[in-house]
């Protein structure tokens, strides 16, 4: 799509579902728009439904060759906090407490990259191996039972960050999981089993110069998917 698509601080049920006497106030200037039935959205490569707070689907908005989205329901898509604080006419995009916005508090592996996850011969950007269940997450750690490649992958926090959130799946199979700091200590155990789909596990990291991410047992056939482009850590 070659149109500029631009996340729309839109008003009106379409997004915040602001009141009609927040659509009286001074600074609104009526428009013509047009509703945009013939845009979809993709997220990670997979077509996904933009929806209000009431699960009803809303749609974008062109408007002078720009298209705006609904930041309410794309950010839900995201799983970033879209909130209106009315005292300021203000939408908080991350929460409402000025904290920094939430790409620099939250940094998925995929893009910190060699600089917490060093080498590991689980990586792999090959099309033929990133996908799972329809949708393709460009780049992941792949662990297969015919080809080893090691029991376990390492990531660097070096105490610079408070969260590590996992994501993993078996794609066939059963795996014991535990997660280790570097004093040894068991820091999240689990078990990812095929029909388990995607799971994600939360790890406090706080105090860790350190993890490993060690398969303790495993079935044979079996195979470990862990997406990097949605596992993150949080400072």
């Amino acid at each position: 799509m070659k149109k500029k698509v631009v996340l729309g601080l839109m008003v009106g049920t379409l997004t915040l579902g602001i009141g009609t006497g927040a659509l009286a106030a001074t600074g609104l200037e009526p428009i013509k728009a047009y509703l945009n039935s013939k845009i979809s959205l993709k997220m990670n490569g997979a077509t996904v439904t933009a929806k209000d707070a009431n699960g009803k689907t809303v749609l974008p908005i062109t408007y002078n060759g720009t298209t705006y989205l609904p930041v309410r329901a794309v950010g839900t898509l995201l799983g970033t906090e879209i909130t209106y604080d009315s005292a300021t006419s203000s939408v908080l995009i991350g929460g409402n407490n000025g904290s920094a916005p939430i790409e620099e508090n939250k940094l998925s592996l995929s893009s910190l990259g060699e600089a917490v996850l060093g080498t590991s011969g689980w990586h792999t950007k090959d099309p033929g191996d990133t996908e799972y269940k329809g949708t393709d997450y460009k780049d992941v750690y792949l662990h297969t039972d015919s080809v080893k490649q090691g029991e376990s992958f390492q990531i660097m926090t070096q105490k610079k960050y408070s969260k590590l959130h996992l994501e993993l799946a078996a794609i066939a199979g059963s795996h014991d999981i535990r997660i280790i700091d570097h004093n040894n200590t068991t820091l999240k155990t689990l078990t990812v089993a095929a029909d388990s789909g995607l799971q994600g596990v939360d790890v406090d990291v706080s105090g860790a110069d350190f993890v490993f991410v060690e398969i303790v047992d495993e079935e044979a056939g079996s195979s470990l998917f862990v997406p990097l482009t949605t596992s993150y850590l949080t400072k």
